[in-house]
């Protein structure tokens, strides 16, 4: 699987290896103001990031909010804007799926 982080044209703008969701935190922000210095209409979408196979199968179709990716310890960066990294178990609270 790629590192690539890619823009909704396609455009590889970042890179996360997947280890760590405070590290795919800081660089959506560092792409997010690279797009806004570029006045560019390019945007990032949350179920394109790389790693996505690192997301439990049963959170693909989470609704309540974003998930931008979880990491190999289980802490998954949240919300519409990339703000909140949150436990998997805090995350599956808010899932309308059944985990028990």
């Amino acid at each position: 699987m790629s590192d690539d982080i890619t823009t909704d044209t396609g455009r590889t703008v970042g890179r996360w290896s997947g280890e760590s969701a405070n590290e795919l935190q800081n660089e959506i922000a560092r792409i997010r103001e690279l797009l806004q210095a570029e006045n560019s209409s390019e945007r990032l979408i949350a179920k394109k990031m790389p790693h996505r196979e690192q997301l439990p199968e049963d959170l693909h179709n989470f609704k309540a909010y974003h998930i931008w990716g979880c990491d190999h310890a289980g802490n998954c960066l949240v919300g519409t804007n990339a703000n909140r990294i949150e436990p998997l178990d805090k995350v599956r609270s808010f899932s309308l799926i059944d985990h028990h």
